[in-house]
């Protein structure tokens, strides 16, 4: 069974900017903002270009994770570290 949805124009539009971003239809982006609805729908894509893996989704990102504690995580990180960095300067890749 199907139904039919009357909205203003000016929704239907932000609607459509939504999902044309997200690289789906405005009934894709509909059902990934309701789960059940993708299920139900059948109609649950991935937007393209969506990361595949979590190597995808970080690839470009520098930072570090914190993991709460106060301890270090590893022993003589700062000379490993410098050590390194100089290697790679001497090889010519800085």
């Amino acid at each position: 069974m199907s139904h039919l949805l009357e909205i203003p124009d000016e929704l239907y539009t932000a609607l459509q900017a939504a999902a044309e971003a997200c690289g789906t239809t405005p009934l894709g982006w509909i059902a990934a903002h309701l789960p059940l609805a993708a299920e139900i729908a059948g109609t649950h894509e991935e937007p393209a270009g969506a990361p595949k893996t979590l190597a995808d989704l970080f690839a470009g990102r520098v930072g570090h994770i914190r993991s709460g504690g106060t301890e270090r995580l590893s022993e003589a990180c700062g000379e490993k570290f410098t050590d390194y960095v100089e290697a790679k300067r001497k090889a010519g890749h800085l």
